[in-house]
């Protein structure tokens, strides 16, 4: 192996070792995105599997008691 092609595989390693750590930055940097989505998405799922009408039956109880909230001023 002549001084060119140990140079070139020095480079060609430290390139691919450089890319691999800004990837692993960039992932660990997305994380908390990443867990606080798949927390949406989850929580999505579970709150669609309930019957509409429960939301709607907690609403009108809300809404009709002491008569406080935003629409009393009118």
């Amino acid at each position: 192996m002549d001084w060119n092609s140990a140079t070139l595989l020095a480079l060609a390693i430290f390139g691919f070792v450089a890319l691999c750590v800004m990837l692993a930055i960039s992932l660990l940097r997305q994380l908390p995105e990443l867990f606080e989505a798949w927390h949406k998405a989850k929580g999505s799922w579970r709150g669609a599997s309930k019957p509409p009408t429960s939301n709607a039956s907690m609403n009108t109880d809300s809404d009709s008691g002491s008569g406080s909230g935003s629409g009393s001023d009118q």
